[in-house]
């Protein structure tokens, strides 16, 4: 037996909310500027040209919270039946909140070249795979997203006229899974002379083998860092900026082998008899999909004291495939009894069609002027910092066999931060140390999935018949200590 789960998790949180405090205070934008391991993810390019290596530490809490949906009705008492005999069923939505550390490192190699890591570490899990019902009312892009790691790797080359090139990679889970196990199912006649006992079930689990193992896969990156002012003074204060990553999705591979010895024991006359059934069961779990995704930007700083940024994304949804199970190929032998490929009705049809999207952001950011309180740390600069954006959601159409949920999700932020020179430097180095802080709140649009009022109890479908409500709001705040070493 074979079945492929299919569970996209949609990208990683990072993506989502962006990273590095700077960047996030924002509202992620600012793939054109410089920002040192903030820019690790976005455009590694822009990492050229650093003075000093970096190091930034940071904790980011994220929560969301969705319009209840109605009670559905579902086969909660699990008599193979959907029937008012079943309590209805519950489905929140109530996802995880998520807490966790970033953690970003530069170093450059000269005055040309740079190379560095971007991570960030959920502190309750390493990473969740969930597949979910596609019958059950879900928001199936904000599940997974957030219950993974997420780490990336790049380099950046400055040759001349401030014009930069970079690439790198951000490193997605795959996993591979085996078991091996025999299940003994034996009925036992009563003992002579026994008139209360009936017959007894005796069950056996020989669980053979398990193995588990851990692989990365890898999506592509490639960008390019424009500092105009440096080919054209006319231009200071001008930045340009552009990433491509390729999509990356790769399946969790799980393979069972299960041999089911179903028999009776001595039971009156009857002799003992065993009917052995094998079945060999493989598990696809496509899990954490990572579009493909192109990033544009601009900034432009007036007079060194207002920066404005402006960033467009365009994500292709469109190759993601959803998160709903479906069968694909059956095998099941046993005594007088063989199942062979296409003898499985697939219980979990769908069509769902998503879109690619274009998402803009725009940011500004004022620094304030510089001032002193101890001679020894040097100036203090502050910067306020704000953002907002706009992400449509990807999800086009679908049919009465699931009930996906997603509306388009307006985001804002605010940030603030404090930079001054480190003072435990070299008399002749002039190294900084910073602290920032950023908020976002998102909205998910309102809206509502009418599935229509069945007239006998149907899985999924709400117990009153009214429609599921669509929209809610999710907040990220964190802050980030970083220092040039």
């Amino acid at each position: 037996m074979s079945l492929f789960l299919l569970a996209a998790a949609a990208a990683s949180p990072m993506e989502f909310y962006g990273f590095g405090a700077r960047k996030m205070g924002r509202a992620g934008g600012g793939v054109a500027l410089s920002e040192g391991a903030e820019s690790i993810l976005q455009n590694p390019a822009a990492l050229a040209g650093q003075r000093y290596p970096q190091a930034s530490f940071g904790f980011v809490g994220v929560d969301s919270e969705f319009l209840p949906i109605p009670p559905v009705w579902w086969d909660t008492n699990q008599d193979g039946s959907v029937d008012t005999s079943d309590e209805p069923l519950d489905v929140g939505p109530d996802y995880d909140p998520v807490e966790g550390i970033m953690v970003g490192v530069t170093r450059p190699l000269g005055s040309h070249f740079s190379f560095g890591a971007g991570f960030f570490l959920p502190t309750d899990r390493l990473l969740r795979l969930q597949t979910s019902e596609p019958q059950l009312p879900s928001y199936f892009l904000y599940e997974n997203r957030a219950q993974r790691y997420e780490l990336s790797l790049g380099a950046g080359v400055r040759p001349k006229w401030g014009l930069s090139v970079g690439g790198g990679v951000q490193v997605i889970p795959r996993a591979k899974y085996r078991l091996s196990a025999t299940l003994d199912l034996k009925v036992e006649g009563a003992s002579e002379g026994d008139d209360n006992a009936g017959d007894v079930v005796a069950v056996g689990l020989d669980v053979h083998s398990m193995e588990l193992d851990l692989v990365p896969g890898f999506a592509p990156m490639v960008a390019l860092h424009w500092d105009a002012g440096e080919a054209f003074p006319v231009l200071e204060g001008l930045e340009l900026g552009a990433s491509w990553r390729g999509d990356a999705g790769l399946p969790v591979e799980v393979d069972i082998d299960l041999q089911v010895n179903a028999g009776t024991g001595a039971i009156g006359d009857l002799d003992p008899t065993t009917l052995p059934l094998v079945l060999a069961l493989g598990l696809g779990v496509f899990d954490h999909y990572t579009p493909s995704q192109l990033n544009l930007g601009a900034a432009y700083t007036f007079a060194d004291t207002f920066l404005l940024t402006a960033d467009v994304k365009r994500t292709a949804w469109d190759q993601m495939t959803p998160s709903i199970a479906t069968v694909t190929h059956l095998t099941v032998e046993g005594s007088g009894l063989s199942v062979e490929d296409g003898e499985a009705t697939d219980g979990n049809p769908y069509d769902v069609t998503l879109e690619p999207t274009w998402s803009p952001r725009l940011g500004a950011e004022l620094h304030l002027p510089r001032f002193t309180v101890w001679p020894r740390w040097g100036q203090w600069a502050v910067d306020l910092r704000g953002g907002f954006g706009f992400e449509p959601s990807p999800l086009v159409s679908q049919t009465t066999a699931t009930a996906l949920l997603d509306g388009d999700r307006t985001l804002f932020a605010v940030g603030v931060g404090v930079a001054t020179d480190d003072p435990f430097r070299q008399a002749d180095k002039q190294r900084r140390v910073r602290l920032d802080a950023f908020f976002q709140y998102h909205i998910v649009g309102a809206g509502t999935l009418d599935r229509g009022a069945p007239e006998e109890p149907t899985a999924g479908y709400s117990v009153d018949g009214s429609a599921i409500p669509i929209g809610g709001h999710l907040l990220a705040g964190g802050v980030q200590w970083g220092l040039e070493y």
